[in-house]
């Protein structure tokens, strides 16, 4: 198994943060506990670090099985976190 590249977010606030935090579970199952941490399901672990101060987000997936591409799992993550962030 291997990882993606980490994506990073800005302008993050604690609000955008608690809708990502219902997304994940909801939609891929992964609960986020704390701003910092990670969390697997299905062979895939994300790791994800939120910075209250700066309003900066980073998100990795560490790992993942070798038939799925990282395009697909950093495309969901993008459109989750800009859901989640608006217009």
């Amino acid at each position: 198994m291997s990882g993606c590249d980490a994506q990073s977010f800005s302008g993050v606030t604690q609000e955008h943060f608690d809708c990502l935090v219902q997304k994940a579970q909801s939609s891929f199952g992964i609960a986020i506990n704390g701003d910092t941490g990670s969390g697997s399901r299905n062979g895939i672990t994300i790791a994800w670090d939120y910075d209250r101060a700066s309003q900066s987000l980073t998100i990795q997936c560490t790992e993942k099985p070798a038939f799925l591409l990282c395009g697909i799992i950093t495309s969901q993550v993008s459109d989750m976190v800009n859901s989640c962030l608006g217009p």
